[in-house]
């Protein structure tokens, strides 16, 4: 009698373990096994990374203008001549003219993300011409590039106001009417607002694109009203960028 029951308390025992034992399993399968909503909840498409580019670690900006050969633009010697600047000048000898850095400022004027600059130097002609050299480098195996250098004009006819980036595009501001068709600018003063040669009292503000091989015309250019007793000063200031 005694054995019947211990044979009937490890049945007993044997039930509860192989139920406990088949219970973990479920457990275990169930935990293993892919959520319902992750199954069928589409994969997230990671957001583009935004650029790292810092305008203001530009290794252009880097870069010593000062101290630089320069290619003559047309006007002032034509093709394959060059001069120097020493310190941002350049003095008169008989092989170069004399030269001074005005302006260098910088953007993103080609839409890569990286930086060029924007450089006017005044050619020191010995005539009463205030004709200015415009400069677009780029940067390339750390070596400046040039992508355009074009002549401006005198003063209040087609005289160099400004050169700059803004939205990704190239913004050029000269005085008077002027255009830029067949690749060539066409500087004139606009009738009833002449005040002289001396004396801007208009300034045509252009944007240009970069299409991959040169600046092209990017809509109407935009003409405006100019006080150059109060504005002048300010504009011919020197004003490096760093």
């Amino acid at each position: 009698m005694r054995d019947e029951k211990n044979t009937m308390k490890f049945l007993a025992l044997l039930a509860v373990f192989t139920f406990s034992a088949c219970q973990q399993a479920v457990k275990d399968s169930i935990s293993s096994f892919p959520q319902t909503s992750s199954l069928f909840s589409p994969t997230p498409t990671p957001s583009p990374k935004k650029s790292t580019v810092k305008k203001t670690d530009s290794s252009i900006r880097k870069f010593d203008f000062k101290n630089f050969t320069y290619p003559l633009t047309e006007d002032q010697g034509g093709k394959g001549e060059t001069f120097t600047l020493k310190n941002g000048k350049q003095k008169q000898t008989e092989d170069q003219i004399e030269a001074t850095l005005q302006t260098i400022e910088y953007g993103d004027i080609t839409n890569d993300g990286s930086e060029e600059a924007m450089l006017s130097v005044y050619p020191w002609s010995g005539g009463n011409c205030q004709c200015y050299m415009v400069f677009i480098y780029t940067l390339e195996n750390k070596k400046p590039k040039l992508l355009w250098k074009f002549d401006t004009w005198d003063k209040a006819e087609g005289g160099f106001k400004r050169a700059y980036a803004e939205k990704n595009e190239l913004i050029v501001e000269l005085f008077g009417d002027s255009k830029f068709e067949d690749d060539k600018w066409n500087f004139t003063i606009p009738e009833g607002k002449f005040s002289g040669l001396c004396c801007p009292t208009v300034y045509t503000k252009s944007r240009f694109k970069w299409n991959g091989e040169k600046f092209v015309v990017e809509g109407t250019p935009e003409l405006f009203d100019y006080d150059w007793k109060k504005e002048s000063e300010k504009d011919r200031k020197y004003k490096p960028q760093s």
